[in-house]
């Protein structure tokens, strides 16, 4: 009986230390696959072929959904293709996991501002500039936002209600 005990245990020991010698040898091919692709994804984005860029930026996000800068490539790719709409949500899955990543607030900033909701830009671009003081891109956008409110004053789209704060308000 404790010579199978013995053996028992030997397996069981061999067995867990192989299952992680091949878990870090798999995380660490898919890693490698991840960067190779990510590089390849920053070609295209650097040649202007946003589409071709975001496909590939959609398969790193299958395995790593929360990759910062995979949702800010994307997002920033989405942009570049007028999908405003659709890089604000890159954007703001970001600024979910980090309120203060000045990049996604400033895409934030940009995205609203090309939707014509210059007001929340400016809100977005202002929180940027607290986190990033010395971004001269920053500053821009901020500074051709608040010209074109003076410019051209106007009422804020109305926002939806979030009705769960509402309801736990009650």
């Amino acid at each position: 009986m404790k010579k199978i005990s013995k053996i028992l245990l030997y397996f069981i020991i061999i067995t867990t230390v192989s299952i992680g010698v091949i878990s870090n040898e798999v995380f660490a091919q898919t890693q490698n696959e991840l960067n190779n692709s990510f590089n390849h994804a920053k070609e295209f984005f650097k040649n202007g072929e946003y589409k071709e860029a975001i496909t590939i930026y959609d398969k790193i996000l299958e395995i790593t959904p929360d990759s910062k800068p995979t949702l800010k490539m994307k997002g920033i790719a989405r942009s570049n293709i007028n999908e405003h709409t659709n890089s604000l949500e890159h954007f703001f899955k970001i600024i979910q996991q980090d309120p203060k990543d000045s990049e996604a607030l400033t895409g934030m900033g940009v995205g609203f501002g090309n939707l014509g909701e210059y007001k929340e830009s400016l809100h977005y671009l202002e929180r940027a500039e607290s986190e990033n003081s010395d971004s001269i891109v920053i500053k821009n956008y901020k500074l051709f936002v608040e010209d074109v409110i003076k410019k051209y004053p106007y009422t804020p789209t109305e926002k939806q209600i979030d009705f769960k704060k509402v309801i736990k308000g009650s």
